[in-house]
C-alpha cells in the first residue's frame, strides 16, 4: 500500500492513501465468483473500487468486474478466463502469466501496465486504452484489438496470430520478434513502429500506414492487400523476406530501403 505524509505545520500531520480498495469489496471477492456475482446482481449501482489490492493467483474466471477501478491491482497469475471487464480502469495493473482467455476489455484502460506472458487468447480489447502496455511474449492469438489505442505498446515476442488490429493506433509500437501470421492490420497505424525480425506472413496490410516502420529481416511474404507504394514509406526493409515480383519491384525502384 503507497502511503505518503504530507506536513503542513509542525502539529499537522495528515496521511494520505493512495490506491485504497474497499474493505468490504475486497472481502467479498476473496470469498469466490460465484459469492461476489451474486452481490454485484442485488447491487448494481454500487461503485467497484479495489485499487491496489493485491488478487494475484486467485480463481476468478467469469467474474463481473465491468467499470471496476483496478488501478494497481495485482492480478499475476490470476484466472480471468471469460472475466467481464467492460470499462474497468486497469491502469498500471500488473497481470504477469494471467490467464484472460476470452475475457471481455472492450474499451478498458490498461495504459502502463504489466502484461508479461499473459494470455489473452481470442479476448476482446475493442477500443481499448492500452498505451506504453508491455505485452512482451504474450499470448492474443485472435484476440480483438480494433480501435484500441497501443501507442509505444511493447509486443516483442508477443503470439499475435490471427489478431485483428483493425483501425487501431499502433504509432512507435515495439514488434521485435512478434508473430503477426495472418494478423489483420487493416487501416491501422503502424507509423514509426519496429517489427524488426516479426513474422507478418499472410498479414492484411490494407490501407495500413507504414510509415517510417522498420522492417529489418522480417518475413513479408503473401501479405494481403498491401502495395509498393505502401512499402516504400518503411525506414528499413534491410533483408526483409518478400514474394519474388514484390521483392523486385522494391529493389528497381526503392533500392536504398535494403540498405
Amino acid at each position: 500500500m503507497c502511503r505518503q505524509l504530507i506536513f503542513l505545520h509542525t502539529d499537522q500531520i495528515f496521511d494520505t492513501k493512495e490506491h485504497m480498495a474497499d474493505k468490504e469489496q475486497l472481502r467479498l471477492i476473496r470469498l469466490g465468483v460465484e459469492v461476489w456475482n451474486t452481490w454485484r446482481l442485488e447491487n448494481p449501482s454500487i461503485r467497484i473500487d479495489l485499487s491496489g489490492a493485491d488478487l494475484s493467483g486467485l480463481e476468478l474466471s467469469k467474474i463481473d468486474l465491468n467499470g471496476a477501478d483496478l488501478q494497481d491491482v495485482n492480478l499475476d497469475e490470476a484466472n480471468l478466463v471469460e472475466a467481464m471487464l467492460t470499462g474497468a480502469n486497469l491502469s498500471e495493473s500488473s497481470l504477469v502469466e494471467a490467464n484472460l482467455t476470452g475475457a471481455n476489455l472492450s474499451q478498458v484502460n490498461v495504459s502502463d501496465a504489466d502484461l508479461l506472458k499473459v494470455i489473452l487468447v481470442q479476448a476482446n480489447l475493442t477500443r481499448a486504452h492500452l498505451a506504453k502496455t508491455d505485452f512482451s511474449e504474450a499470448d492474443l492469438t485472435e484476440t480483438n484489438l480494433t480501435e484500441a489505442n497501443l501507442h509505444l505498446a511493447n509486443f516483442s515476442g508477443a503470439n499475435l496470430g490471427n489478431a485483428n488490429f483493425e483501425g487501431s493506433k499502433v504509432r512507435e509500437g515495439c514488434f521485435v520478434k512478434a508473430h503477426l501470421v495472418c494478423a489483420n492490420l487493416r487501416h491501422a497505424d503502424l507509423a514509426q513502429a519496429d517489427m524488426t525480425k516479426s513474422n507478418c506472413e499472410g498479414a492484411n496490410f490494407e490501407r495500413t500506414s507504414l510509415l517510417q516502420v522498420n522492417f529489418q529481416e522480417a518475413n513479408l511474404q503473401s501479405l494481403q492487400n498491401a502495395t509498393i507504394s505502401q512499402l516504400s514509406k518503411a525506414h528499413s526493409l534491410v533483408k526483409a523476406q518478400f514474394d519474388s515480383q514484390v521483392m523486385e519491384a522494391l529493389i528497381q525502384k526503392f533500392p536504398h530501403l535494403f540498405h
